[in-house]
């Protein structure tokens, strides 16, 4: 290197210069999966609305003491369980699903005789019932996402 290189160093907006934090590639995969994650948080923000939404349906027939208080631990329990799985904390996730499946298994084979019963009911409990199996449905697809490890 000559004297007049060492005092006017170039650097070259073309990459002679290396980025101080590794850049993200950013492929059709990434993609992918930044548009399933989103579509899950989304799916359980709605799920969680809807929980609230339809909770004063679900206190109708019940004992108000007992039922008041089973009504209020549930949606805890759905609404904090919701947040902490947006918030992508540990667990939290897969916690949430499998409450959503559970649900579904536990409301979709009384739905025809709701709609014998009471059509609205029907109808909310059908709106519930589809949120929650769309939910776990994106879980899966979330979550069959692998994820690239760091030394790749």
């Amino acid at each position: 290197m000559n004297t007049r290189e060492a005092a006017n160093p170039v650097i070259s907006l073309h990459g002679d210069a290396l980025p101080s934090a590794p850049r993200e590639m950013h492929t059709e995969a990434t993609t992918v999966n930044a548009l399933s994650e989103r579509v899950f948080r989304t799916l359980v923000l709605v799920v969680c609305g809807w929980s609230l939404i339809e909770a004063p349906l679900e206190l109708g027939g019940a004992e108000v003491h007992g039922g008041l208080l089973a009504l209020l631990v549930s949606k805890l329990v759905v609404v904090g369980t919701g947040l902490a799985a947006v918030a992508k904390a540990r667990f939290a996730r897969g916690i949430f699903a499998f409450l959503c499946g559970a649900s579904v298994l536990a409301i979709a084979p009384a739905l025809p005789m709701e709609f014998i019963h009471s059509f609205a009911i029907a109808i909310f409990s059908s709106i519930e019932c589809f949120g929650k199996a769309a939910c776990v449905i994106a879980f899966a697809a979330a979550s069959s996402r692998e994820k690239p490890s760091r030394g790749q």
